[in-house]
């Protein structure tokens, strides 16, 4: 039997993916299907909606409905204020997607492994953020991922 925590990362990983692409559709369907799925999968089924609904440009309403989904239980604090920044990203508001990501990172030992990549996109979509992505890349984590993401932004940046 494949673990809760696996299959959230799959269902995670797949809903980002299909965001990405701007697949409300799919988004829309997964959340259906996996509402109420034995599991304990409700989280993720209002994280591809909110998802959705970022894509759509319905910012306020897909915070709503990812913030629905939140229990004491899951997602750790960490955890959704990335999923928070992924759904501002999604909208166009990369300053504040920044400004959710640096709550996730701040003093943290690790951080997530999508984080740098987020960072460095917002700095990709607005160059003029570079400097805030720095310091968040800073901000948290090993030795080793502050350098690998401040090296993601600092190309980033030149890339822009």
């Amino acid at each position: 039997m494949v673990s809760a925590r696996r299959a959230r990362r799959a269902f995670g990983d797949e809903t980002w993916r299909l965001a990405l692409a701007g697949d409300t559709s799919s988004l829309h369907h997964a959340a259906d299907l996996l509402l109420g799925e034995e599991g304990d999968l409700d989280y993720e089924a209002h994280r591809a909606r909110a998802f959705a609904l970022a894509v759509e440009g319905e910012r306020d309403h897909a915070l709503a409905e990812l913030n629905e989904g939140w229990t004491e239980e899951w997602p750790f604090p960490s955890a959704y204020a990335t999923d928070v920044a992924r759904v501002r990203y999604l909208a166009g508001d990369y300053e504040d997607a920044l400004g959710a990501l640096r709550l996730a990172v701040r003093g943290a030992e690790r951080i997530e492994p999508g984080v740098p990549e987020l960072a460095s996109d917002c700095v990709r979509r607005s160059p003029r953020l570079w400097p805030s992505a720095l310091r968040l890349a800073l901000a948290g984590g090993t030795a080793s991922q502050r350098a690998g993401a401040a090296w993601a932004v600092l190309r980033a940046r030149v890339a822009g």
